[in-house]
C-alpha cells in the first residue's frame, strides 16, 4: 500500500463506520499530513490552497489555475487527481455537501469529525516517522549553528535573521521564532524578537517546517561567565522536563505529563505556581501544538505520536521534539555538536559559553 493510501485508509474505515459517501479535507494540517506536502501559500492565514475529496476509491483536489500546476509538479502524491477552477472562482460549488459526507470542520451540512480526523494523523506511518526523524535533526543542527554566530551586541532581530537564514538553507520553512535577549528573557514567554540588544544570554526558540511535518527546538547561549546559580536554575528546569517525559507513556492520557509537572516545579525549587504561567507544550506534528495539554485532557497519547514538551521558569526553558512510542519515548530534535549534559538518564541540551 502506498504511503497516500496508508494515511487514508483510517480516514476510510472511518467513513463506513459513519455510513458516509465521502470526506471533506479542509484544515491546512489535515491535508499537510494527508498528501505529505505543502498546503498553504501564505503562512497568515487558515484556508489552504486545495481541498481534498476523498471517497471509498478515490482522491480529488479542487484548487485554482494558479496552483495546480505547481501542486501537481511538487506536491501531490500519484493517487490525487485535479479539479480545476477558474482563480476568481470559489471551491465551495464543487464539494460535496449532506448529512453522507463528512469533513475536518462544521460547514455545508456535512457530519463535522475534525476531532476523530487529528486522533487519526496523531499517529506517523513508518514512512513519515522516518522522514520527521530527519527533519527534527535538521532543525537542531540548524539552529544550533546559527546560535553559535550570534553576538552579545546583535540585537533579537539579528539573531533572527541568522536563524531565518540557517534554516532556509536546511530547506525548513518558519512557523514560530521567538528570540529573548538579558532584558527580555525573564519578561516574556512568547517573546517575538525586537530591537533589544541580546547582552549576556540570548535564547531561541523555534517551530521548524518541512513538507508540513514541523519540529520545535529552544536553545540558550551565555556570555562571559556560567554561575553556580544559573546552572542549578537551568538543571532544574530540566528535571521539571525530565517528570513530563517520565509520563509520557502511550495509552495513558495526556493530563498524566501535566500533572507530574505540576508536582515538579515546587519539588525543583520553583512557585508552586510556575506552571500556570505558561502553557506546559502537548502534541505536535502537523501545527506547532494541536493543542497544549491540561489537567483535563484526557485524549489518551498515541503510539508514534511527535510530542513537544516546553516548561519553563526563572527565564530558562526546556523544548525539543520526541515521539511517543511502544517502547518509550524517544528524543528527535537532536544535534551532536550541542554541548550537553545528562538529566535522569537521557543526554539534554546545556547552554552554550561564548
Amino acid at each position: 500500500m502506498s504511503a497516500f493510501n496508508q494515511r487514508i485508509q483510517p480516514l476510510r474505515e472511518l467513513m463506513k463506520a459513519k455510513g458516509l459517501d465521502a470526506f471533506v479535507l479542509r484544515r491546512n494540517p489535515n491535508l499537510a499530513w494527508a498528501i505529505a506536502g505543502r498546503a498553504h501559500v501564505p503562512t497568515t492565514i487558515d484556508m489552504a490552497c486545495f481541498d481534498l475529496i476523498i471517497t471509498h476509491d478515490s482522491a480529488t483536489a479542487v484548487t485554482n489555475v494558479v496552483e495546480a500546476p505547481r501542486l501537481i509538479a511538487e506536491e501531490f502524491p500519484s493517487e490525487v487527481s485535479v479539479q480545476t477552477i477558474k482563480w476568481s472562482d470559489g471551491r465551495d460549488p464543487l464539494l460535496p455537501t449532506g448529512s453522507k459526507v463528512g469533513s475536518d470542520q462544521p460547514g455545508g451540512d456535512r457530519v463535522d469529525l475534525g476531532v476523530e480526523v487529528e486522533i487519526i494523523r496523531a499517529s506517523l506511518i513508518e514512512s513519515d516517522l522516518a522522514r520527521f526523524k530527519e527533519i527534527c535533526v535538521d532543525a537542531a543542527v540548524a539552529l544550533g549553528n546559527a546560535m553559535k554566530q550570534v553576538e552579545s551586541t546583535d540585537r533579537e532581530i539579528d539573531v533572527a535573521g541568522l536563524i531565518t537564514h540557517s534554516l532556509w538553507q536546511a530547506d525548513l520553512e518558519i512557523a514560530f521564532l521567538g528570540v529573548a535577549g538579558e532584558e527580555r528573557v525573564h519578561k516574556f514567554r512568547h517573546p517575538l524578537p525586537t530591537d533589544a540588544v541580546v547582552g549576556n544570554r540570548v535564547s531561541a526558540s523555534i517551530c521548524a517546517k518541512r513538507k508540513g511535518l514541523i519540529a520545535s527546538v529552544t536553545r540558550i547561549v551565555t556570555f562571559g561567565s556560567v554561575t553556580d546559580q544559573m546552572v542549578s536554575d537551568y538543571t532544574s528546569i530540566f528535571k521539571v522536563e525530565a517528570a513530563l517525559l517520565d509520563a509520557t507513556v502511550v495509552g495513558k492520557p495526556f493530563s498524566d505529563p501535566i500533572n507530574a509537572a505540576i508536582a515538579a516545579y515546587p519539588a525543583n525549587g520553583f512557585d508552586a505556581d510556575e506552571w500556570t504561567k505558561h502553557h506546559q507544550g502537548g502534541p505536535t506534528g502537523f501545527l506547532p501544538r494541536d493543542w497544549p495539554a491540561n489537567q483535563g485532557s484526557a485524549r489518551l497519547i498515541a503510539p508514534n505520536q511527535p510530542i513537544a514538551w516546553n516548561p519553563t521558569g526563572k527565564g530558562w526553558k526546556a523544548e525539543d521534539t520526541i515521539v511517543a512510542t511502544d517502547s518509550g519515548v524517544k528524543m528527535l530534535t537532536i544535534d551532536p555538536d550541542w554541548p550537553a549534559f545528562e538529566v535522569n538518564g537521557r543526554t539534554r541540551a546545556f547552554l552554550l559559553q561564548k
